[in-house]
């Protein structure tokens, strides 16, 4: 090989090396593109079905018997493990987190039941998201109660929309 070939070699290398160097997603990239997505999504509610009846199932401030409350009213399903049935949910359920996993949900769970909560216990959707209920209540006044209890609580760490009270649609007059 002569000294000009060489040369062409080696810059062809190089830039080669540029070149598919340069073309990586970093993770930086890729989560700064994917949270712009999402607020196009929130925005435009991008015709996704799954965004749209998240956004629908926001809890509504509602007057029951003259108490306020953060409700939603929702088809419920119980999971095996969970510690809830038609017989043990009542009416107003105050929901202190809502999960993907199951796992999560009934890490959770354990950890009220060790803080004094033992009647809590797991819900699910149809959009497969559980919820971790701390208590169930028959009256809207035991249902504010509960809340306003559930948020003085510093052991329960609560983000948005959280807490809310759960009614069952099989509930719902």
């Amino acid at each position: 090989m002569n000294m000009k070939t060489k040369h062409l070699f080696f810059i062809t290398v190089a830039a080669s090396a540029l070149a598919l160097g340069g073309c990586k997603t970093t993770e930086a990239n890729y989560k700064a593109a994917y949270e712009i997505a999402k607020q196009k999504q929130v925005e435009n509610m991008g015709g996704d079905t799954s965004a749209k009846l998240e956004q629908f199932a926001l809890p509504k401030e509602r007057t029951v018997d003259g108490v306020k409350l953060e409700m939603r009213t929702e088809a419920i399903g119980f999971p095996a493990d969970g510690g809830a049935s038609r017989a043990v949910i009542k009416r107003y359920n105050i929901v202190v987190g809502q999960f993907r996993q199951i796992f999560n949900a009934r890490q959770m769970r354990e950890r009220l039941i060790a803080n004094g909560y033992e009647g809590a216990c797991i819900v699910s959707t149809r959009n497969q998201v559980y919820y971790v209920v701390a208590a169930s209540c028959a009256t809207p006044k035991e249902a504010a109660e509960a809340v306003g209890s559930v948020k003085s609580d510093s052991r329960i760490t609560l983000r948005a929309p959280l807490p809310f009270v759960l009614e069952p649609s099989y509930l719902a007059r």
